[in-house]
Parts: structure tokens; C-alpha cells; sequence
């Protein structure tokens, strides 16, 4: 399985919830880009999963968009304080599919990408609206590997 882990785009710094941050005008911008230049080189999209989040979620219909539309998810295990091993014991339960797309934020996208290939203390940075692609073998530490990284011009 292809999954695409992805930070969500740049938000507000401001807003009277964290879960209530919007993406700013260059955050929608900046994603639109960058999802499109990705459908361009080939990646395909089979499922598209977010943090309930308004700015994942936002960021996750601008995935949408770049690929004609689709229908989005909203998982809980995907919220910034959200555990990497609680996450992995739900996806494992989930359908398999090739290409899945996960919004989220930071720190668990930094957390999971170390987890997920069996390196806890080598966290990668993740830039907002950054994507890492990982090929998965299976949904729990050391399971994957990174191919990529690729954060908005």
C-alpha cells in the first residue's frame, strides 16, 4: 500500500479554538499546487482521510479538488495529540486500498513517520502542507519505508 502522509496547509495563527483554525488564502494556494503537480507525475488517490481539524479538513477538500473531487474521511485518531500506535491499531482494522492519503499535524506526522519506519528517535520535519510518501507493508512500527518528501514551493 502507497500511503501519503500529509501536515496540513499553512492556518491562522489565531482563532477561538485550535480545532477552528481556517488555512490562509496561501495555504489553500500552496496545497492546490502542489497536490496538482503530484496528480501530474502519476500519484492516484484511492482514499483521502483527514483530522477532523477545520484546517485538515480544508486541506484535504483542496487534495479533493486537485483530483476532480472525492469524497473525504474524518478520523480522530488523526488530531495533533493524537497517539502513533493508537492510530496504527485503527488503520490496520480499516479496508486495504493502494493509495491513501492522511491530513494531519504536527507533531503526529513527525511521531508516525519515525514509528512507521523503525526510527523513534529520527523524526523527519514536516513543513506546512508537506507530504511524505511511504510504501507500506504493514500498519506498525517498522512497517514502511520513506520513499519521499516533499514539501510547497
Amino acid at each position: 500500500m502507497r500511503v501519503y502522509l500529509c501536515r496540513h496547509g499553512e492556518a491562522v495563527a489565531q482563532a477561538p479554538t485550535d480545532a477552528e483554525r481556517p488555512l490562509t488564502e496561501r495555504g489553500r494556494l500552496e496545497v492546490m499546487a502542489l497536490w496538482q503537480r503530484l496528480r501530474e507525475e502519476g500519484v492516484t488517490v484511492d482514499r483521502l482521510i483527514a483530522s477532523p481539524y477545520r484546517r485538515a479538513q480544508q486541506t484535504a477538500l483542496c487534495i479533493a479538488r486537485a483530483y476532480g473531487g472525492m469524497d473525504q474521511e474524518a478520523c480522530g485518531y488523526l488530531v495533533p495529540e493524537a497517539a502513533p500506535d493508537q492510530f496504527l491499531d485503527w488503520l490496520i482494522e480499516q479496508p486495504t486500498c493502494e493509495n491513501l492519503v492522511l491530513v494531519s499535524h504536527m507533531p503526529l506526522v513527525s511521531l508516525l513517520s519515525a514509528l512507521w519506519v523503525g526510527e523513534p528517535r529520527s523524526r523527519p520535519g514536516f513543513r506546512v502542507g508537506s507530504v511524505a510518501a511511504f510504501d507500506v507493508d504493514v500498519a506498525a512500527a517498522g512497517g514502511a519505508r520513506l520513499l519521499w518528501l516533499r514539501a510547497p514551493e
